[in-house]
């Protein structure tokens, strides 16, 4: 009969054998701890990193709708600023337009005035009257015409009433005492009737209870 040779096992085929030390380690509560911590620890940081997230999305949200406010803002109130400039403007241009026209009207008066002075007809002699009023009519009536003319376009100009009333023209006055008078006697006269139908009821009155 062969004789079975029987060797000893090796310290590596022992360790698969028994219970393994490294495995041991793994499970022992020490390291649980451990790999508890560290998951712990990472935990934290992906809610960490969670929020953080959450909180610069917000912030990015915030961000867009103020700065989409503001931009709404900006653009209202460029708009309102545009349009008054553009209407100061518009009424500068007018303003502008009707001082040049009321600066021509005033130099043509002013021409009008120095011919007018010089014509002197108190210093006319008895000869030279006929060729002197054949001279100086036109002249006072060329002025006279662009008088009337220059005051019947006064109604156009929005920026000033002078030539609304030429001078001389009474322009009432509406706050005036006469006027505030005549409204009061109108106003009793209006209601006159009326108080003298409550002065009788009460006269009426009066005699039945006494």
């Amino acid at each position: 009969m062969p004789t079975v040779e029987i060797r000893p096992q090796s310290p590596y085929r022992q360790m698969e054998l028994t219970p393994r030390a490294a495995e041991g380690e793994l499970h022992s509560p020490e390291r649980v701890r451990e790999q508890v911590e560290k998951l712990r620890m990472q935990a934290e940081i992906f809610e960490q990193q969670r929020l953080q997230s959450e909180t610069q999305s917000r912030e990015l949200e915030q961000n867009t709708l103020r700065r989409a406010q503001f931009n709404a803002e900006l653009n209202e109130v460029g708009t309102r600023i545009h349009n008054a400039v553009r209407r100061i403007e518009r009424e500068l241009e007018s303003m502008n337009r009707e001082q040049q026209e009321l600066e021509h009207v005033c130099d043509c008066f002013k021409h009008h005035l120095k011919i007018l002075s010089a014509l002197q007809p108190e210093l006319w002699t008895t000869d030279s009257v006929t060729e002197r009023l054949r001279d100086a009519v036109p002249k006072v009536y060329r002025a006279e015409n662009d008088f009337t003319e220059a005051y019947a376009s006064g109604s156009k100009y929005q920026h000033t009433d002078i030539l609304l009333h030429k001078p001389g023209d009474v322009v009432e006055n509406r706050l005036s005492w006469k006027n505030l008078r005549g409204e009061m006697l109108r106003g009793l006269l209006f209601h006159l009737p009326l108080f003298l139908l409550i002065l009788i009821s009460w006269l009426i009155y009066i005699f039945i209870t006494y």
